[in-house]
């Protein structure tokens, strides 16, 4: 498997590392690993998040500690993230 993450969601990404560590220093290093964390897991276990909007080929992964989810798609031998969610 691949992982490859669409130009919006890498913004989106972007944007909220810079504002958790504007909040406080070392914050948005620590939302970085949780996010290389879920990609890891998705990764390795495709199928393990549940079903998003009813699709088979689209799931979404919950982050433990920030209010975030990421919805992903399988296509092929390849995960897509698409976006990082409030």
């Amino acid at each position: 498997m691949r992982l490859r993450i669409l130009r919006l969601a890498v913004a989106e990404i972007d944007h909220e590392v810079d504002y958790y560590e504007s909040r406080q220093v070392g914050l948005g290093a620590e939302l970085e690993d949780e996010l290389e964390a879920v990609f890891a897991m998705v990764l390795r276990f495709p199928e393990a998040a549940p079903q998003w909007m009813k699709r088979v080929d689209r799931r979404v992964a919950v982050l433990d500690r920030f209010p975030f989810t990421l919805p992903y798609q399988i296509v092929g031998d390849e995960i897509v993230v698409l976006a990082l969610a409030h």
